[in-house]
């Protein structure tokens, strides 16, 4: 990848419609890294989204999203994208370019790029900085505070997704640069606006519960913004309110939005592989963690959606009261000098 940025003047960074925070934080991290560690390059990022939602906002105050500086780039980087569909309107730039790269982290990748870095743990942004730190390249303050943001908002402050050995070392470097990481957390999980809230509110009196309260469903659509006043991305994180109820294995929330397009994310815990489920209907993600986006009437993938989640449900195990996680014969473990 070194070698391919070197060899590139103009080069595109592209991540998935609808862009969430660890992937708007991977495109502005990668940018500046590649802007600071190699001459002359013009780096553009896309990702296609109708608004971007409030609280990234600050990540891009220095960088234009979506503004177009060549006709074809001699690089096109794809980030925190599992399949070429999940780029959107701007699938056509990293087709025509020279070159191509993807940088992911979602285990349903299908490696559509000529190089493919995919590596399983809490978010694209890590990688970013693993790659980066293995370069021996130059990496900020600035960029170790987006990269962070990328890692705790894709895993839920580190309650779910993956993580590795890697993810506890570049957490450990963050806290020796001294960053204020306690103040990032609360910026992202302390700080819902009244109209997240009542959108909230709304989410909740809508769920549902199937196959004995194994699966949790959500609903919301355009009037439910309008009638709150919630903004593009207030939905993020909703769902979690599913998950964590006890004896839900699969939380999902269908948000409609114009012409009958849905985006549906979705939540698993005990074993249930929401990811698996996403990918039978375009989407992608990891174990825990999945989406995809249907275009249609919902009763058409109705039965199989149901298929899928209820038949990932029946491996499922209730963990979540089990006192022996925590409880266990903890003298086992203690050595002697």
């Amino acid at each position: 990848m070194k070698t391919q940025i070197e060899r590139s003047e103009r080069i595109a960074l592209i991540a998935h419609e609808n862009p969430d925070t660890d992937a708007l934080a991977s495109l502005v991290s990668l940018k500046k890294i590649i802007e600071r560690n190699f001459d002359n390059k013009v780096v553009d990022i896309f990702a296609q989204t109708d608004k971007l939602d409030e609280i990234n906002k600050p990540l891009l105050k220095e960088d234009t999203l979506n503004a177009r500086r060549a006709e074809i780039y001699d690089l096109a980087i794809s980030l925190d994208t599992p399949n070429l569909k999940r780029l959107g309107i701007y699938e056509e730039i990293f087709t025509s370019a020279k070159d191509s790269a993807q940088i992911d982290h979602h285990n349903t990748n299908e490696k559509f790029a000529n190089n493919n870095l995919v590596y399983f743990t809490s978010s694209t942004s890590e990688i970013i900085y693993l790659i980066a730190k293995i370069m021996k390249l130059k990496i900020s303050d600035g960029i170790c505070k987006a990269i962070y943001a990328g890692m705790i908002t894709d895993t839920a402050n580190f309650t779910q997704g993956a993580k590795r050995k890697t993810t506890i070392g570049v957490i450990n470097d963050f806290f020796n640069r001294k960053l204020e990481l306690d103040k990032i957390a609360e910026y992202y999980f302390k700080n819902n606006s009244i109209s997240k809230n009542k959108l909230l509110e709304k989410a909740i009196h809508s769920m549902k519960f199937y196959f004995d309260g194994g699966l949790a469903i959500m609903k919301l659509n355009k009037q439910d913004f309008l009638d709150v006043g919630a903004k593009a991305g207030d939905e993020e994180g909703i769902v979690n309110q599913g998950i964590n109820t006890k004896g839900v294995n699969i939380a999902c929330i269908f948000i409609k939005r114009d012409n009958n397009l849905y985006y549906i994310s979705m939540r698993g815990k005990g074993g249930a592989n929401v990811a698996s489920i996403a990918q039978k209907f375009g989407g992608g993600g990891h174990e825990t963690m999945a989406a995809f986006t249907y275009q249609g009437n919902l009763m058409d993938i109705k039965s199989n959606f149901f298929k899928e989640c209820y038949s990932e449900l029946k491996g499922c195990k209730e963990r979540v009261n089990d006192e022996n996680l925590f409880f266990d014969d903890v003298d086992e473990n203690i050595t002697s000098k």
